[in-house]
């Protein structure tokens, strides 16, 4: 039953690897197989980090209590998880709407006194957003939306370490359900493995659907899919696991 949960949650926590390996196909910018295994290696180290955490932490509470903790921090991350996608996307649209209210005036070079309040004002409103902007330079979701971010040389290929950030960012985002499927007794290795594998996987045939498609997996999509199977399995774990 645990190897099922570990399955489920390896394709949750590779949602975000999909949606970026559409972006860099998009983009033609090529993520080579040293630099896939790499990001994988890191995912699955950070992954059987995290689910040796949580073994340890189930091992001083009762089976009982131990199974609702599983499925209270699954679920949690997966409300955490879509909760905080929601927010972006209120926050990118705001800066949008401010971006735009700031063209006005100059296009129309202050022919208003309207015009010109929103010239004065809309600096003030943007200097929040951009300086929480600055915060997602160390996020995955600028990846997605920004590919050539992380090809520093301009060379159209990531090699190993300008893939150092992004790898540590989709890792980083994959810790909480590793603890919460250690706390669930999930299988260390089994999970380690699926992690690992589902990474490589997921890379390589976002890549390939995005060089293909003019579609990609935006940062929304990604973080409400993946947050959505979390508080499906811990719902799942919950009552079967």
């Amino acid at each position: 039953m645990h190897f099922i949960t570990a399955f489920l949650l390896a394709i949750a926590a590779n949602v975000d690897n999909f949606a970026v390996g559409i972006a860099y196909g998009l983009k033609n910018i090529k993520i080579g197989l040293s630099t896939n295994l790499f990001i994988a290696f890191i995912s699955a180290l950070g992954t059987y980090l995290a689910t040796s955490v949580g073994e340890d932490i189930s091992k001083s509470l009762d089976i009982r209590v131990a199974n609702l903790l599983s499925s209270a921090v699954l679920v949690g991350i997966g409300v955490w998880v879509i909760r905080q996608t929601l927010k972006k996307q209120r926050k990118r649209t705001r800066m949008l709407l401010a971006m735009e209210r700031f063209k006005v005036p100059v296009e129309s070079k202050f022919s208003s006194s309207g015009s010109r309040t929103a010239l004065e004002e809309s600096p003030a409103m943007m200097t929040e957003q951009f300086s929480q902007e600055i915060i997602r330079e160390f996020s995955y979701a600028t990846y997605i939306e920004n590919p050539a971010k992380a090809d520093i040389d301009k060379s159209g290929y990531i090699d190993i370490r300008e893939s150092i950030a992004l790898a540590f960012g989709l890792t980083f985002n994959n810790l909480g359900g590793g603890i919460g499927a250690g706390i669930s007794e999930v299988n260390l290795g089994a999970m380690t493995l699926f992690t690992f594998g589902f990474s490589i996987m997921a890379i390589m045939l976002g890549y390939i659907l995005g060089e293909r498609s003019t579609t990609r997996l935006s940062n929304f999509w990604a973080g409400t899919i993946s947050g959505s199977l979390m508080i499906t399995i811990g719902i799942y774990e919950y009552f079967i696991g």
